[in-house]
């Protein structure tokens, strides 16, 4: 799974869990997704929302979450965006890739406002960085800059014979402009 955003994104912290250090927990300011601003939480894949909620347990590890989304994905991977102020999908939700889940926020343990991501396959964790396909070190990713047209057939898995084709009507850098605002998610 290849990332992006609609500017940039801070990987700022890595936790590590269990004897062999299994990276499966990513802190993230802005988010990491081709679609929508930079506070709205969005699904990074198609997936059923399992669980959603806010973690009110505070003698449980779960009060870090917050309020939070576990959807379930392909090759049962189950991820959480957790420390949401707002979520907008509740359990049995089918939701696809861009979908907006809620906004960032602080709820749940820690200080500042930031995303936090939990990556698990059959209830265990596994290394985030590599599923998503990111280096696994703190660092401010940034995107380089793409034309319309690039970011519209990049997000949409178009062809180049369809890339040619609008890109031969009159007026297609306005075209490509209009199709990349009606993908972003408001």
């Amino acid at each position: 799974m290849n990332l992006y955003s609609s500017r940039h994104f801070t990987l700022f912290d890595i936790r590590t869990s269990g004897k062999k250090r299994v990276r499966g927990l990513l802190c993230f300011k802005g988010l990491p997704s081709a679609f929508g601003a930079a506070d709205s939480v969005v699904a990074l894949e198609d997936g059923l929302v399992l669980d959603a909620g806010r973690c009110v347990h505070t003698d449980s590890r779960g009060r870090r979450l917050g309020i939070y989304v576990t959807v379930s994905g392909r090759d049962s991977v189950t991820v959480t965006y957790s420390r949401l102020a707002s979520r907008c999908v509740k359990p049995g939700d089918y939701i696809f890739a861009g979908q907006q889940l809620g906004v960032e926020g602080d709820s749940g343990s820690g200080t500042g406002q930031y995303l936090a991501l939990e990556i698990r396959r059959n209830g265990r964790l596994i290394d985030a960085c590599a599923y998503l396909g990111i280096k696994p070190q703190i660092m401010e990713y940034l995107v380089p800059i793409e034309s319309p047209a690039d970011a519209v057939c990049r997000i949409c898995d178009l062809s180049e014979e369809t890339r040619k084709y609008i890109d031969s009507a009159p007026f297609s850098d306005s075209t490509w402009t209009k199709l990349l605002s009606n993908l972003a998610v408001k």
